[in-house]
């Protein structure tokens, strides 16, 4: 008596992908012609819906496509993007009220102003940053 025994994940044969490929294929292209939806989107719709359900050999179907794979790469990445930009301008909201710059008049220097238009402008302001320490921004 002899026993077979395999370790791992046992992988499908050409034989299932090219099965899997046809059908999927001829599905999504019919019901693409039928509803007027791209291809790319429906591919797109049944790799959400695999990954959900966890059916592992179209799993694989769609990550040995570089296209499709693609696709589900660009998907993620705009997925945790945007998960991460709520996040990211909260961060820098509150930095920005905490280091908002401030202004601030100046005594007028009367010696550097001789003429009426230039007493006008003042007194100069200055823009001071709490950022760098040690500088009076009282």
């Amino acid at each position: 008596m002899q026993f077979n025994f395999n370790f791992g994940k046992k992988k499908p044969t050409i034989v299932q992908y090219a099965v899997i490929g046809v059908v999927l294929s001829a599905i999504i292209t019919s019901f693409s012609s039928c509803t007027k939806i791209s291809e790319s989107k429906l591919w797109d719709l049944l790799d959400e819906i695999q990954r959900t359900l966890k059916i592992d050999i179209l799993n694989d179907f769609i990550v040995n496509d570089p296209e499709k794979l693609g696709r589900r790469i660009e998907r993620d990445v705009d997925k945790a993007i945007s998960n991460v930009t709520k996040e990211y301008d909260h961060i820098i909201e509150e930095t920005n009220k905490k280091y908002k710059p401030k202004y601030m008049d100046e005594k007028n220097d009367e010696t550097l102003c001789y003429t009426e238009d230039c007493k006008k402008l003042s007194p100069p302001m200055r823009i001071c940053s709490p950022v760098f320490e040690g500088i009076d921004c009282h």
